[in-house]
């Protein structure tokens, strides 16, 4: 191997030596020292190179080892917030990424997100960037500035009560899909997704007495599984419901689990899922005639004008809200509504759920106007 020849440098005027590396001038008081200095900024600038990976390469590593012991939902939902983040900025290097992305982030992706899954986004993403910072991949961390802090989200939940069209389509659409019978018992007796998942109907229906025991709930498991137990969400979660007759004509005719995947087999999230979404297709055909996808391109659909495409919207827990609203519009007294809905005080019943509709104010205005109307019918005695 032949030996590398040794570079000579010109002495300055200075008396110093320099050499030169990408239009940088390196000096040193010896040859030797000029040309370390370069070699030492090479070495640097290698190492530099090296470390610079982008956000979406150093997340998609990262996220398995953070969140390896998380339950199949908290997983899922990070996911989703790291594919935000990506969507936005996962082609950048970390040292390229600046509060200010982050901020734009939260204001592009998270706008009409609640404040509780704001918070957990911006958590997740301090928790990447700190773990970046400690890899070498950053010099600091851009997503704990304070010109980063995302905006506040809504409070409270974004579910609602349906409207009094959407309750009809309910009891008389889709009689035959595999979800109406979870989505009467959400609508009619209050319960939970997860309450409605774990019911079996042939244990738990008293059909003689008019009883629904809600005493088993679904969990889900670190895999795509759901677990059964008998640990509800609140301390009050066991309880008893009123079976009321518009759905006891509908779990009549079930047997075993109210809710059953298609080949009958166990349950996951995924099933889930695509039944909600199959039962949401179905609602949405029933009701305006065909899929979304085919409307106002049929043959028929050309001649006439159509009015806009009715989407039907109802999630899970609308069905629920809409119960207990439902029950305080028909005046069930507070702590009997508590003990149905399964809570452990008055607040979320205060705060969430109980809902002032339309009906209800008209009819405490009439109680008012009734009252008034006695009220000068006896001054005049």
């Amino acid at each position: 191997m032949p030996r590398q020849k040794k570079q000579h440098l010109k002495q300055r005027p200075d008396g110093r030596f320099a050499c030169r590396y990408k239009n940088l001038w390196f000096y040193g008081a010896s040859e030797d020292e000029a040309l370390q200095a370069r070699d030492d900024y090479k070495k640097d600038e290698k190492t530099a190179s090296a470390k610079k990976v982008t956000v979406a390469e150093y997340a998609l590593k990262w996220l398995p080892r953070e969140k390896v012991n998380a339950s199949y939902s908290t997983y899922s939902h990070a996911t989703i917030q790291i594919e935000k983040l990506l969507n936005a900025i996962g082609d950048k290097t970390f040292d390229e990424v600046k509060p200010s992305d982050i901020k734009q982030l939260f204001s592009d992706r998270f706008a009409d997100c609640s404040n509780g899954y704001i918070k957990s986004a911006a958590y997740l993403y301090r928790s990447l960037f700190d773990a970046a910072l400690e890899d070498g991949y950053c010099a600091s961390n851009p997503a704990r500035q304070k010109s980063a802090r995302p905006h506040k989200g809504t409070v409270g939940s974004s579910h609602r009560a349906i409207t009094a069209q959407e309750r009809e389509w309910i009891e008389t659409l889709c009689t035959d899909h595999r979800a109406h019978a979870a989505a009467m018992t959400m609508l009619y007796a209050g319960l939970r997704p997860q309450e409605a998942k774990a019911l079996n109907v042939s244990k738990s229906v008293d059909f003689e007495n008019n009883i629904i025991r809600v005493e088993d709930f679904i969990h889900v498991s670190s895999s795509n599984h759901y677990t059964i137990s008998e640990k509800g969400k609140t301390a009050r979660a066991t309880r008893e419901v009123p079976l009321l007759s518009i759905l006891k004509r509908v779990l009549e005719r079930q047997d075993g689990m109210l809710v059953k995947s298609a080949s009958g087999s166990e349950l996951t999230p995924s099933a889930w899922r695509s039944l909600w979404s199959s039962y949401v297709t179905s609602m949405e055909i029933a009701i305006n005639g065909c899929s979304r996808l085919w409307y106002g391109r049929k043959h028929e659909h050309k001649s006439k004008e159509l009015p806009p495409f009715i989407r039907f919207t109802v999630t899970p827990y609308d069905l629920r809200h809409s119960f207990c609203t439902f029950c305080r519009d028909n005046d069930v007294e507070l702590h009997t509504c508590i003990r149905w809905m399964g809570h452990s005080d008055a607040n979320m019943i205060l705060h969430i759920y109980d809902e002032v509709t339309d009906d209800r104010s008209k009819k405490e205005a009439e109680k008012l106007q009734k009252a008034l109307i006695r009220s000068q019918n006896g001054s005049q005695i």
